[in-house]
């Protein structure tokens, strides 16, 4: 007899809610100074500075900073759209899922 296909839909939504609490992604910036771990939700779990972050200025390494932020992000939601969809059977996006965990960050000064 197959399984009850209520009790399938239960056992996947947990694995998805499992996914999007312990999921995480990583991203260190090219030269080494900034590394981020996002969360599936697109939270910053982990920021880290080397040393020779200290030698930039303080817009060079917000930038950096934001910079290492998104790729972390989008390691994190291009992972959970994968798992997700071998979960659910289909191949997804991070766009199927709604798109990027963090918002836009707006680098340009008001006017």
């Amino acid at each position: 007899m197959p399984d009850d296909p209520a009790e399938e839909m239960r056992r996947r939504a947990e694995d998805i809610e499992r996914l999007a609490v312990e999921l995480e992604g990583e991203a260190v910036s090219e030269d080494g100074a900034v590394r981020v771990v996002t969360g599936a939700a697109g939270n910053v779990k982990e920021l880290d500075l080397r040393m020779s972050a200290y030698q930039m200025s303080g817009v060079e390494l917000g930038e950096l900073i934001v910079a290492t932020i998104r790729e972390a992000d989008r390691r994190t939601q291009a992972d959970l759209a994968e798992r997700v969809g071998a979960i659910m059977g289909v191949p997804l996006t991070p766009d199927d899922l709604g798109g990027p965990g963090l918002a836009h960050i707006d680098t340009e000064e008001p006017r």
